[in-house]
């Protein structure tokens, strides 16, 4: 029996795949390319139809997920903690960052459409990824009635996916950003900017280790804080675009050196 929720991704998956092959005849595509995903054929427009392609592909993860755990089904969450009795499911939840870097991503998204490829890659990035991960807080939530046993529902399913692949997506980003933000600075500018972001780092991580006691809420927000600081520094040195280097010595040896043959 498929769930509602298979059912409502699946949908959206389908509508994607259409759109794509619709897109790829309309843009140049041959007769097979846009059915093959351009095995046999050009697909026409390669953004639009790779987007869409890609959009297909996490709405059909979408679609697994929610079949897999059956729209929170209680009895499905009680075969997976290997316990017989939960109890009620919950309506209210707590507060959550994800709709806020989603809204982040968005906005990189839409400004990397119109200024450059990389930052609009980096924003479906960061949407794909919150979307999931939102889509599972929203889930763990309301499994059941004890906030305490959907927090280690979720830890056991998210960590060993969380640490790995979402740490070297962030890690990525932010590389990314701050490299961005240098090669738009100048290069004396770059040395302050690089200083001034270590002493800041290295500053707030000995303060939070100073305070074992500090709320978790705080260092969340901290670290949003910091993150999106970053991401925007970084969109906008993208769009000023990088600095004019001057490349001395190796041109004007050469140049000298047919002076002398002449």
């Amino acid at each position: 029996m498929l769930s509602t929720g298979f059912k409502f991704w699946f949908g959206l998956c389908l509508l994607m795949v259409v759109s794509a092959v619709f897109a790829g005849y309309t843009t140049g595509g041959t007769e097979t390319g846009p059915i093959s995903l351009g095995w046999k054929g050009g697909v026409g427009n390669h953004v639009v139809y790779t987007l869409l392609m890609i959009g297909a592909g996490s709405m059909a993860v979408m679609g697994i997920v929610s079949q897999a755990f059956r729209d929170s089904d209680l009895e499905a969450a009680s075969e997976l903690l290997g316990i017989e009795d939960l109890p009620q499911a919950q309506n209210e939840v707590g507060n959550s960052w994800w709709p806020v870097f989603a809204a982040l991503g968005l906005s990189i998204l839409a400004v990397g459409l119109v200024v450059n490829s990389a930052v609009f890659i980096i924003g479906i990035i960061i949407v794909l990824v919150i979307g999931f991960e939102w889509t599972i807080t929203n889930w763990s939530e309301k499994a059941t009635a004890d906030p305490r046993l959907n927090s280690e529902l979720r830890e056991r399913l998210m960590r060993p996916i969380e640490i790995p692949i979402i740490g070297t997506l962030g890690i990525g980003v932010v590389v990314l950003a701050v490299s961005r933000i240098l090669l738009s600075s100048s290069v004396t500018g770059a040395v302050w900017v690089a200083t001034i972001v270590g002493i800041v780092i290295f500053g707030t991580a000995f303060f939070i280790s100073k305070r074992p006691s500090i709320s978790r809420g705080v260092i969340q927000s901290i670290l949003f804080l910091g993150i999106s600081g970053i991401l925007i520094a970084g969109v906008i040195s993208a769009v000023v675009g990088e600095r004019d280097f001057h490349h001395k010595g190796s041109h004007h040896a050469d140049k000298s050196h047919v002076d002398e043959k002449e």
